[in-house]
């Protein structure tokens, strides 16, 4: 790894363990909630648990993929690693303060976390941008993090915004409208974006296709941002083309679909557990997309909208993102546990002696058979099959989060597991 990189694998694990605790916490606790987000979505509960997974899991894995992969992609350094351990103190003390004051329905104490977590966007910004500023609109990865960094910033802003209005009242529009711009600002600007620059870069390397990423992956971003940027405009302003911008999106990423399993097509790898996560993350996405240009156009205030809007979020934060990242996380966190160990003095283990492959096949049948039933459950009206569904998830979940926790802790564990101590035959990387 390039030497722009050194330092930064430790960052990414502290914010990897974060975010795999938020999980954690998020799938074990979703059976509790599904009664509540079955009679209607906007309640303190369901919001509280949404912006775990959203800001806890997902966006801390994101920015500890980034961290890592960032420097080593542009060959720049960050410009402070102190600076990135106190994001990471400040974003935890955010984000588990929004989570806390979303449950118990507390909203100075929501904003006022809000901002903390802001802050800390802020810096992250800093740190990563000036490495991504060079490449913009050259390297494809490079040009949909960028973009997607631009958003999260939007996104965190008019979050807080949001919160400041449920005290001061000062935001015009539809309270639903302005809730929906900030999601598809975070969703699809931030998260979805994101995924789609990330897999452009490590999918191939997984796949090994024998056909090279087309020069349209990087127009397919551009695409996206301005369509994002629309709807969230559109949004904002109450326009009725709101509808327009959501099929928009839904083209973009059916554009990126048929990107990705060109590549999936061509491959000279055979599958294993990553592609595998990525074509249910796919599967997925498609049914998160004909769920939200629906409800863009029935709007989320109607009977068939308060059905279709957990089932929406279900199978965009659970099914497509959540699937991306347990998929990624089988190749990227051991390597980067790894590479922690070198920089601490730690001795030396293999990828596969600190990974925990067995559980995979029942982590991936329950996780997303869970999620396909959630999602059903709540679109047909039936709390029994999303309780069904959201316990499945749990149970998946939870076993995906515990295996990963034991592979991330050989970052502070200076031991070597035990069946590399005693194995005769174990040969370390050169």
């Amino acid at each position: 790894m390039h030497g722009a990189a050194r330092g930064s694998a430790a960052i990414s694990v502290g914010f990897f363990a974060l975010s795999v605790f938020s999980f954690a916490c998020g799938v074990l606790t979703l059976p509790f909630v599904v009664p509540r987000a079955a009679e209607f979505f906007y309640q303190a509960v369901p919001l509280a648990i949404t912006h775990l997974f959203t800001l806890g899991w997902i966006t801390a894995a994101i920015m500890g993929v980034m961290y890592r992969y960032v420097p080593a992609l542009t060959r720049s350094p960050l410009r402070s690693r102190k600076l990135a351990w106190i994001q990471l103190g400040l974003y935890f003390t955010g984000a588990s303060g929004m989570v806390m004051h979303f449950a118990i329905g507390i909203w100075p104490g929501l904003w006022l976390a809000a901002m903390v977590v802001v802050l800390s966007i802020l810096m992250f910004a800093w740190n990563i941008l000036p490495c991504l500023t060079d490449q913009f609109g050259r390297g494809v990865a490079e040009t949909g993090m960028f973009l997607s960094i631009c958003f999260l910033i939007a996104a965190a802003l008019l979050g807080t915004l949001l919160g400041l209005d449920k005290s001061y009242d000062f935001l015009g529009g539809s309270l639903l409208t302005n809730l929906a711009a900030h999601v598809h600002l975070a969703a699809v600007g931030w998260v979805t974006l994101s995924i789609c620059a990330v897999s452009y870069r490590m999918l191939p390397a997984f796949l090994l296709p024998a056909v090279n990423l087309p020069a349209s992956a990087k127009w397919q971003l551009y695409a996206l941002a301005a369509a994002v940027s629309g709807l969230a405009m559109a949004l904002l302003l109450g326009s009725a083309i709101a509808s327009m911008f959501a099929i928009a999106i839904a083209l973009t990423m059916a554009w990126y679909v048929a990107i990705i399993m060109r590549m999936v097509g061509a491959r000279r790898m055979p599958l294993n557990w990553t592609p595998m996560h990525a074509m249910a993350g796919l599967v997925s996405l498609a049914i998160a997309l004909a769920s939200g240009v629906a409800l863009s156009f029935v709007g989320g205030d109607s009977v068939i909208g308060a059905r279709l809007a957990p089932a929406y979020a279900v199978m965009g934060l659970l099914g497509f993102f959540s699937n991306f990242i347990i998929g990624m996380s089988y190749q990227l966190f051991p390597g980067i546990v790894a590479r922690a160990r070198t920089e601490t003095g730690s001795p030396p283990a293999t990828i596969a002696e600190i990974s925990v492959a067995k559980p995979r096949l029942l982590v991936f049948a329950t996780f997303n058979g869970g999620v396909l039933a959630l999602a059903i459950g709540f679109m047909a009206g039936s709390v029994d099959l999303s309780l069904i569904g959201s316990l499945l998830v749990a149970f998946g979940g939870s076993v995906y989060a515990a295996t990963t926790m034991w592979t991330l802790s050989y970052t502070v564990r200076r031991s070597i597991p035990r069946a590399a101590q005693e194995s005769p035959l174990r040969i370390l990387p050169g």
